[in-house]
């Protein structure tokens, strides 16, 4: 097995009051907390996480914290999205150096680049780092689609762990797809909050990435698979479905729902969200603190409002 395995969850970035600075402190509090509640390794700056909020100061700042908070507990993962291949490869060098023990590539998507492009970005990167690689691969995200001789392409002459981040629907026959198209070049980890978890895992996934606001759920579904007890396994998801399913909705409204349960929980001092953002309305968190006292009782979470 592959360094990336289990749960992987994305650390929101936490801002004062006005949004103005990120609040650094906050930060390694929820880097602690992700540890504590059972994630495998750790993801920096992807969707999640505001990236597209960040400056790249702000960035490297959040990477140092990140090392000094996790104290070399579990593999840090930080997210590479420049879309020009030199700032790309700037960023990746940055991070190896610096402690990384894997990286999150966003292919290029603006202006619609073709494969060919697309190709030589990622398979620069690839060859100038040592240390596992992730591409992330979701269509729904940036409007664009990799085709699957493009990731066996980029594997050619690669030593260093790869792995594709499908965020594709179906998720499903995509792994299946994928898997038979790059065998076992690439190994398969999914996001979109995990809500195909169960069925992913069923096809050979390695790891899922979900938010970081409730990591025991997804840990206990991926324990009870992990040990073959896939009857539990199928009914602890299913459980937590409900839940997945209400997050689920555009990258802005997830981030700010993460960010009040995060808030209910105590671990984050505000819920702000650098503007524009997309609030979710009073209907919606009246319905998300619902699904809250749900998961509680469903898996004896001792999580309790503030």
């Amino acid at each position: 097995m592959g360094l990336l395995r289990g749960i992987i969850p994305v650390i929101p970035t936490p801002f004062t009051e006005n949004g103005q600075y990120v609040d650094y402190e906050n930060f390694e509090k929820l880097v602690h907390m992700a540890i504590q509640d059972g994630a495998h390794a750790l993801c920096l700056f992807a969707a999640g996480a505001e990236f597209y909020k960040l400056t790249m100061e702000e960035r490297k700042e959040l990477f140092i914290r990140a090392v000094r908070a996790n104290r070399g507990r579990v593999p840090l993962i930080a997210t590479v999205s420049s879309h020009a291949t030199i700032l790309a490869l700037r960023e990746a060098l940055y991070y190896e150096s610096k402690g990384a023990q894997a990286l999150n590539i966003m292919p290029p998507s603006f202006a619609a680049p073709s494969q060919s492009m697309v190709t030589q970005h990622l398979a620069e990167i690839s060859s100038a780092v040592h240390i596992p690689m992730i591409i992330q691969y979701a269509p729904a995200l940036n409007g664009m689609t990799i085709a699957a001789d493009t990731f066996a392409r980029i594997s050619k002459g690669q030593e260093h762990e790869l792995y594709i981040k499908l965020e594709a629907s179906p998720t499903g026959p995509a792994i299946t797809a994928l898997r038979n198209a790059v065998g076992d070049q690439y190994d398969i980890i999914v996001g979109n909050g995990g809500e195909c978890m169960f069925e992913a895992l069923t096809r050979g996934a390695c790891a899922v990435m979900p938010g970081a606001a409730l990591i025991r759920p997804y840990r206990m579904i991926y324990d009870a698979f992990e040990k073959g007890e896939t009857e539990l396994a199928f009914d602890l998801f299913n459980r937590y479905l409900p839940h997945i399913h209400l997050m689920q909705r555009d990258i802005e409204s997830f981030v700010a729902m993460e960010k009040i349960i995060l808030k209910r929980r105590g671990i984050m001092k505000n819920t702000v969200c650098r503007k524009p953002d997309n609030y979710p309305d009073a209907h919606t968190i009246a319905l998300l603190d619902r699904h809250l006292d749900y998961v509680r009782r469903q898996f004896s979470l001792m999580y309790e409002p503030r």
